[in-house]
């Protein structure tokens, strides 16, 4: 008996799969044959904000990085576009010098002054926020398709505004120098024009750091210093003034130092010191 002969079509379909992959081929080689570029090429485009949160009224920075686009022969203008919470830019900067950068409200763009070429190169946004909220913020290399890639920014209600005055006696403000021995505490007098608690330093603060001693300053003595134990803030309701005890260090002798007074609404109060 016989036996049936083998099922040809395997064949017949792995011919028509051979002849479809070459007129596949065939097409894209001659530019007949459109083909999908990647869905998300963050590897192409990438935005950069903020690693915490930021408070509102306080400006921030977006990065975004554009890579080497050679194989892709070459790269458009960037745009950049903010969505969500109530922000604008300030300012954009490229280090492409074939690129010029210009901001409209929630929008900011860098385009090309001649042929941008196609090495890598960054764009630095500076954002304002003025409400708390989220965010978004999307990059967009235009002539590329597909080439975006976005970040979100969380923004916390503005902290408090102070309406400081100081530094009052024994301190000076600058630019006169306060002299005084090392060891000893001063107390340093200010007014925040009423009571705000006694939580109203920024987080580390208040510091002091070595400094060059400036031979042409003014020196005035501290006329009262103490032998605190250690740094201390009081708030006396009847003079409205803030006394912090600063205590100081012995190792500090025959050194300068400029003391920070940073409060929780990020500004920033000096004063000098020599120690002897």
């Amino acid at each position: 008996m016989s036996l049936p002969l083998p099922a040809r079509r395997p064949r017949v379909r792995l011919l028509r799969r051979l002849t479809v992959l070459f007129s596949a081929a065939a097409l894209s080689s001659a530019g007949l044959l459109a083909t999908a570029g990647t869905a998300h090429a963050d590897a192409i485009i990438q935005i950069a904000g903020p690693a915490g949160s930021v408070p509102a009224n306080t400006a921030y920075t977006y990065t975004v990085t554009v890579a080497d686009t050679s194989a892709q022969g070459g790269h458009g203008f960037v745009s950049i576009d903010l969505s969500g919470a109530a922000a604008t830019f300030t300012g954009a900067t490229t280090t492409n010098s074939l690129m010029s950068c210009s901001t409209s409200g929630t929008h900011a763009e860098c385009d090309p002054t001649a042929d941008p070429g196609t090495g890598a190169f960054t764009v630095t946004t500076t954002v304002l926020p003025t409400a708390a909220g989220t965010v978004t913020a999307n990059a967009d290399l235009q002539a590329m398709p597909d080439n975006t890639d976005s970040t979100t920014t969380t923004i916390t209600p503005a902290g408090p505004v102070f309406t400081f005055t100081g530094f009052f006696q024994p301190v000076d403000n600058p630019p006169t120098v306060n002299t005084m021995k090392a060891g000893r505490a001063v107390p340093v007098k200010f007014s925040l024009s009423g009571n705000q608690g006694l939580n109203i330093f920024a987080t580390g603060y208040p510091v002091s750091q070595n400094v060059t001693c400036n031979t042409g300053a003014p020196l005035d003595p501290v006329e009262e210093t103490t032998g605190a134990g250690q740094s201390s803030l009081t708030y006396d309701t009847a003079t409205d003034t803030y006394t912090y005890v600063w205590k100081t260090d012995s190792a500090w002798k025959n050194t300068c130092r400029t003391f920070d007074l940073k409060l929780n609404d990020n500004s920033d109060h000096y004063a000098g010191f020599k120690f002897n």
